[in-house]
């Protein structure tokens, strides 16, 4: 998803930080959440900085955990947010998820 650098990131659901780290290869500065009682994993990488969060740290939707950047392989193709869903370990398609969390704001 394109976004100014800088752009807030919060937490998709609440739940756990499994892993935080960088990846100078691929990821740049990346974060994964395992939402709580859902299945759900939620990663995050090209983050500007490293997150706000270190694994085992507890988050609530909505809190800020990060902001847009473009770290990682992104650093030549500008400010962006890479996301991705995981449902029992399976990649879904993040889109109606974004869209349904568009349409309440």
């Amino acid at each position: 998803m394109v976004a100014a650098c800088g752009t807030p990131l919060r937490a998709a659901a609440t739940g756990g930080v499994v892993r935080a780290g960088y990846d100078p290869v691929l990821y740049g500065n990346h974060l994964l959440i395992r939402g709580q009682g859902e299945g759900r994993t939620y990663f995050y990488s090209h983050l500007d900085r490293p997150a706000t969060v270190r694994p085992g740290d507890r988050v609530w939707a909505g809190q800020r955990v990060g902001a847009v950047g473009k770290t990682g392989n992104a650093h030549s193709v500008g400010c962006h947010l890479y996301f991705e869903i995981h449902a029992g370990g399976v990649p879904i398609d993040p889109e109606p998820t974004l869209r349904r969390w568009d349409r309440r704001r």
